[in-house]
C-alpha cells in the first residue's frame, strides 16, 4: 500500500472519530474541577444566590465575575460537616472579599469587605 493511501485512510478515520465524539459528547458541560478552589466556586455558581438585607447593590457588583476567578481563603472559611459552610472569596481585581454562606440548595452573600493587603 502506498504511503499516500495510508495517510488518506488515517485522516478519514480520525475525521470520522472526531465527528462521532462531537455527536455523542458535544453539548455537555464538562469542566475540570479537581482542585478544592474550583470545586467550591463551581458549587456556588450552580446555586441560587441570595443576598443579606444590609447589602447595597454597589457591593454586589462583580460577584458573578468573582465566582469565576476568585480565590477561596480556606484558612478564614468555616467548613462544617452538617451545617452551612461560610467561604471567604478573595477577588484581587476589585480588591474585595465576598463572604458567602453555602447551604445545601442555596447560597447567600453575607457581606463584602475590602481585601486586606498582603
Amino acid at each position: 500500500m502506498h504511503m499516500g493511501r495510508k495517510i488518506l485512510y488515517y485522516l478519514l478515520g480520525v475525521g470520522l472519530g472526531v465527528v462521532m465524539v462531537f455527536f455523542f459528547f458535544g453539548d455537555r458541560d464538562i469542566q475540570c474541577n479537581y482542585f478544592p478552589n474550583d470545586r467550591v466556586l463551581y458549587d456556588l455558581r450552580k446555586k441560587e444566590m441570595g443576598f443579606s438585607a444590609d447589602l447595597n447593590m454597589e457591593d454586589t457588583t462583580g460577584l458573578e465575575f468573582a465566582l469565576e476567578r476568585a480565590r477561596v481563603d480556606f484558612s478564614r472559611s468555616t467548613i462544617e460537616e452538617n451545617d452551612c459552610n461560610v467561604y471567604f472569596l478573595n477577588f484581587k481585581e476589585q480588591h474585595k472579599t465576598f463572604v458567602i454562606e453555602n447551604c445545601d440548595s442555596t447560597a447567600k452573600l453575607l457581606k463584602v469587605e475590602a481585601l486586606a493587603e498582603d
